[in-house]
C-alpha cells in the first residue's frame, strides 16, 4: 500500500472503470463518456441496507454480488458504496498476495471499503487460501469494515464444491464463501418496459439504443456495454470479422480460462495454443508476424469493449505479457464450447501456464475429460513448479495408466501422495495395498494415516494388531488412532473404554469425551458427567454441550444451566441451543425462548430463526418478524424464509408474501421460490407466477423452472412449456434438463428427449449425460456414445462409466468390451 493517495481515496474519487465498471460507448463509438444513468433494481435496496447497517452498527461485513457477466454487479457496488459510505476510503489490492500482505500487516483500518471485484482472482489456489485466511482474521478484528466483491456463479460453484476424495485444499476459502456473510444474486435482465427505464432512455440515446437492441429478451445491460456485438463478431467464425489467427487467439484465451487458468493468459501459451484452433490453410497463410498482428487488433478499441484486454504480470514496467478476454464474450464462448474439448496442441501449450495452481487446474481439467496422457504431463509440470497436491494427483493417475510401480515412484516421499494412493486403493477394494500405502504415508509424516491403518486391522478382526498400531502412533505423538478404535468398539463397552483411556494417557482430552459416551451407553450418567467435566477442564469446548444434556437427563437443571453458561464463557454457545431444545421438549416454551435469546446474543444466528418461529406459532406475528429481522441483521436471512414457509403452509398468504419479500431483501431469494411452489400447489397459478417473477427480478429463475416441473406432473403440458421457456429465457439452461427428467419419470420418453435436446442447445452439459442414459436404455448405443462423449468432454466425471457402458453394448461386443477396457486404463487420446 505504498500509494498513500490510493489509501485515502473514496469510491467517488476513483475512476469507475478502474474499479471494473464497464462504460457504455456512444452511438458514434466514442468511449470516453460519463456513466449512463443508474437504474436501481430490487437487489440494490438490499445491498444499500447492508452497507448502511455496517456503518451504523460499527460492524464488519463481506458482501458478495453473484451474477453473470454484464449483469451490473460492479456498477451496483459502485453506486451503493458511493451512496451509503461516501466518506470511507476504498482500497483495491492488485492480487491475492497483496491482499494477504495488507491484512497480515493490519494496513486496512476501520471505516474502510476493501474492493474485490472479480473476487475469484483473490481466492484461487494456494495464494487465495492464504488470502481467505487473512481476510477472515481481518473481518474478526476490524470494526466498521466493508469487504465487497463480485463473482460469476461458475466461479462460486467451483470454489465451494466439495472434493470427491474428501480432501479440502481450501478450507478458508470455502468457509468464507459459504459462511453467514451476505450473498446477493444479481439478475442479468433489466426490462425495457418499465417507466423508469423508458424515462432514462429518453434522456440518454445509449440507453435507448440498448433497449431497442435488447427487445423482449430484457438483456438491456449487455447491449449497453456492447457485449452482444462482440459475440456476433465471434459467431461469424474464423476469417470473417476476425481473421483466422485473431479468432484462434481469442478462442484459445477463453479455453484456457474455461479449463482452469485463473488470471490473464500468458502470451507464450496463447501463441502455442492458437495454432490448434486454425486449419492447415489458415496456418500456412498466417505469415511470420501473425501473432503480434492478431494481438494488436484484438487489444485495440474501435468503440465499445476490446475483445482482448492486455495486462502485464511482470513487476517491472514494459510491454503486455498476458491477455484476458472480454467478460461477456468469455461467458458466451464458455457456454458454446462447454461440451467440447480443445485440440491436442492446447494441452501441450498449457505447460506455459503462469502459476503452479494454473498448471494443476489445467491438469485436473484434462483428467476430468479423460485425457490422461495430457493430465500426467501437466501434473508433473505442476510438481516441478511446487504445487502442494499435484504429486498426489499425479501418482493416483499413474497407477491407472502406468501401474503401481510408476505410481509409487511418483509418490516419492510425499505423505499426501501416499495417502491419496491409499484412499484410491481402498475404494477400489485392494485393502492390502491400501494398508501398505497408509504405512508409507504415516512414515512420511501423515498423522491421519495411523488411524486408517488401525481401522483396517480392526475391521480385519485383529484387535491386537490394531492396538499395536495405535500405540506406535501415540509414541509418535498421534493419538487419533486410539479414538478411532474406541469409536469402532463402541458396541463392546469395556474395550471401547480401554481405547479411550489410552488416548487420555497419551494426553488427548477428546478421549474423555469418548469415555463419557461409553459411560452413558452403559447407563452410568454420573461417570459420564465426570469424564465430560475432565474434557472441559482439558479445553475441549464441545464437552460443555455434553454436560448440558447429561445434567438435564439427571434432572439437575441448575447444573445444566451452569454448563450452558460455562460453555459460552469459553466461546462455545451451542449449549444454550441444546438447553433451549430440552426445555421446549419438556413443555417450557418461555424457558426455551429465553435460552434461544442467550444463544442469539452469543452469535448463534439460527437461534433468532427459532425464536421467530416460536413467536409466530404463538400468534405474535410482530415479535416473530422482529426476531426474523434480528436474524437477518446477524447474517441469517433464512429466518424470513422459514417464516414465509410456515405461514404459507397455514394459508396466511399476505404474511407469507411479506416474509418472502423481507427474505429477498436480506439476500435469500429461496423464499420467493418456495412461495411460488406453495401457491401453485394450492391452485393459485397467477400468484405463483407473480412470485416467480419476484424471484427472477432478484436473480433466480428457479421458481419458473420449478413451476414447469409441477405443471408437467399434473398434465398441464402447455403451462409447463410456458414456464420452462420463461426460466430458460431468464438464464436457467438446466430447466429443460430437469423437465426432461420429469417427463422420463412419467413415461413420455419422446418428450423427454426433446427437452434434453433443448437443454443441450441452451448449453447445459448435464443434458448430454441425461440424453446418453436415455439412449442407452433404449438400445441406441451409437447415439448414447455420442451424447456421453459430449458429457465427458464437458468434464462430467459421472459420464465416463456411461460412455464405457455404451461402447461395451455395441456389436461386436467382444471387441467393444476390449476397447472399453483399454480406454478405462489409458483414457482418450488428446486429439479426439
Amino acid at each position: 500500500m505504498a500509494d498513500s493517495e490510493v489509501t485515502h481515496r473514496t469510491a467517488a474519487q476513483w475512476d469507475p472503470e478502474r474499479l471494473g465498471v464497464h462504460p457504455a460507448p456512444g452511438s458514434d463509438e466514442t468511449a470516453d463518456l460519463p456513466l449512463t444513468e443508474y437504474l436501481p433494481r430490487p437487489h440494490d435496496q438490499t445491498l444499500r441496507q447492508l452497507l448502511a447497517r455496517t456503518a451504523s452498527r460499527n460492524d464488519a461485513t463481506f458482501i458478495l454480488m453473484v451474477g453473470s457477466s454484464a449483469s451490473g454487479k460492479t456498477r451496483a457496488l459502485y453506486e451503493a458504496v458511493t451512496g451509503a459510505l461516501p466518506d470511507w476510503p476504498l482500497v483495491r489490492p492488485v492480487d491475492a498476495e497483496e491482499l494477504s500482505a495488507w491484512a497480515e500487516a493490519s494496513l486496512v483500518g476501520p471505516r474502510t471499503v476493501l474492493w474485490l471485484d472479480e473476487a475469484q482472482r483473490y481466492l484461487d489456489g494456494a495464494p487465495g487460501e492464504r488470502a481467505a485466511k487473512a481476510l477472515g482474521r481481518l473481518l474478526d478484528q476490524v470494526a466498521s469494515l466493508a469487504v465487497v466483491g463480485t463473482m460469476w456463479p461458475d466461479h462460486l460453484r467451483r470454489l465451494t464444491e466439495s472434493r470427491g476424495d474428501g480432501g479440502d485444499e481450501a478450507p478458508h476459502v470455502r468457509a468464507l464463501l459459504t459462511g453467514r456473510h451476505p450473498r446477493i444474486t444479481v439478475p442479468d435482465t433489466l426490462s425495457g418496459d418499465s417507466p423508469a427505464v423508458a424515462a432514462a432512455a429518453a434522456r440518454d440515446p445509449r440507453l435507448a439504443a440498448a433497449v431497442r437492441a435488447a427487445g423482449p429478451g430484457n438483456r438491456v445491460l449487455q447491449h449497453l456495454t456492447g457485449g452482444p456485438e462482440l459475440v456476433r463478431h465471434w459467431e461469424m467464425g474464423s476469417g470473417q470479422w476476425f481473421t483466422a489467427p485473431e479468432h484462434a487467439v481469442l478462442t484459445a484465451a477463453v479455453e484456457a480460462r474455461r479449463l482452469g487458468h485463473m488470471g490473464a493468459v500468458p502470451a507464450r501459451l496463447l501463441r502455442e495454443a492458437a495454432a490448434g484452433f486454425m486449419d492447415s490453410i489458415a496456418r500456412a497463410a498466417a505469415g511470420k508476424e501473425w501473432f503480434p498482428a492478431a494481438i494488436s487488433r484484438l487489444t485495440t478499441a474501435t468503440g465499445g469493449p476490446v475483445p482482448l484486454i492486455a495486462e502485464r504480470y511482470a513487476r517491472d514496467v514494459g510491454d503486455p505479457d498476458s491477455y484476458r478476454p472480454d467478460d461477456y464474450l468469455e461467458q458466451h464462448i464458455r457456454r458454446v464450447r462447454a461440451h467440447l474439448v480443445p485440440p491436442a496442441g492446447f494441452w501441450s501449450a498449457a505447460a506455459y501456464a503462469r502459476t503452479a495452481d494454473d498448471l494443476y487446474a489445467l491438469a485436473a481439467a484434462a483428467e476430468q475429460r479423460r485425457r490422461y496422457a495430457c493430465a500426467a504431463e501437466l501434473y508433473e509440470k505442476a510438481v516441478e513448479s511446487g504445487h502442494g497436491r499435484a504429486r498426489a494427483s499425479w501418482a493416483v493417475l499413474l497407477e491407472t495408466t502406468d501401474g503401481r510401480a510408476a505410481a509409487e515412484e511418483a509418490a516419492a516421499a510425499d505423505p499426501l501422495a501416499w495417502a491419496a494412493l491409499a484412499v484410491s486403493r481402498e475404494s477400489g477394494g485392494d485393502v492390502g495395498a491400501a494398508f501398505d500405502a497408509y504405512r508409507r504415508a504415516a512414515e512420511s509424516g501423515d498423522a491421519w494415516a495411523w488411524s486408517a491403518m488401525a481401522r483396517i486391522r480392526e475391521a480385519e478382526e485383529d484387535p491386537a494388531a490394531a492396538d499395536a498400531i495405535a500405540a506406535q502412533a501415540a509414541a509418535a505423538g498421534q493419538t487419533q488412532a486410539w479414538r478411532t478404535l474406541g469409536r469402532m468398539r463402541a458396541a463392546h463397552g469395556s474395550s471401547a473404554a480401554a481405547a479411550f483411556e489410552q488416548a487420555v494417557r497419551a494426553g488427548d482430552g477428546w478421549g474423555h469425551i469418548g469415555l463419557a459416551q461409553a459411560a452413558e451407553r452403559a447407563g452410568s450418567l454420573a461417570d459420564a458427567v465426570e469424564h465430560a467435566t475432565r474434557a472441559a477442564d482439558a479445553g475441549v469446548g464441545e464437552a460443555w454441550t455434553h454436560l448440558v444434556r447429561l445434567h438435564w437427563t439427571l434432572g439437575e437443571h441448575e447444573s445444566a444451566l451452569a454448563a450452558a453458561i460455562g460453555g459460552a464463557d469459553v466461546g462455545n454457545p451451542e449449549g444454550w441451543s441444546v438447553l433451549a431444545r430440552l426445555r421446549y421438549r419438556a413443555g417450557d416454551v418461555p424457558g426455551a425462548a429465553a435460552a434461544h435469546r442467550e444463544a442469539a446474543a452469543m452469535g448463534v444466528g439460527a437461534a433468532w430463526r427459532v425464536l421467530a418461529l416460536l413467536a409466530d406459532a404463538d400468534g405474535d406475528g410482530g415479535a416473530a418478524e422482529e426476531a426474523a429481522a434480528q436474524a437477518a441483521r446477524t447474517g441469517d436471512p433464512q429466518a424470513w424464509s422459514a417464516l414465509a414457509e410456515v405461514r404459507a403452509e397455514r394459508g396466511q398468504a399476505v404474511g407469507a408474501a411479506r416474509a418472502a419479500t423481507e427474505a429477498a431483501r436480506a439476500g435469500d431469494v429461496e423464499a420467493w421460490i418456495g412461495l411460488a411452489r406453495y401457491r401453485e400447489s394450492m391452485g393459485n397459478g397467477g400468484g405463483a407466477e407473480l412470485a416467480a417473477d419476484q424471484a427472477a427480478d432478484r436473480g433466480s429463475p428457479e421458481a419458473w423452472a420449478a413451476l414447469s416441473r409441477m405443471r408437467e406432473r399434473v398434465g398441464d403440458r402447455g403451462g409447463s412449456r410456458r414456464a420452462v421457456r420463461r426460466a430458460a429465457a431468464l438464464g436457467a439452461p438446466d430447466a429443460w434438463t430437469a423437465l426432461g427428467r420429469v417427463r422420463e419419470e412419467t413415461g413420455d420418453t419422446a418428450a423427454a428427449e426433446r427437452a434434453y435436446v433443448r437443454g443441450c442447445e441452451a448449453g447445459d452439459t448435464e443434458a448430454y449425460s441425461a440424453m446418453g442414459a436415455l439412449y442407452l436404455e433404449q438400445g441406441r448405443s451409437q447415439e448414447a456414445c455420442a451424447a456421453y462423449r459430449s458429457a465427458v468432454d464437458a468434464g462430467l466425471t459421472d459420464a465416463w462409466e456411461g460412455l464405457l457402458s455404451a461402447l461395451e453394448s455395441q456389436a461386436p461386443r467382444a471387441a467393444s468390451a476390449r476397447m472399453a477396457g483399454r480406454l478405462r486404463r489409458t483414457g482418450l487420446p488428446a486429439d479426439e
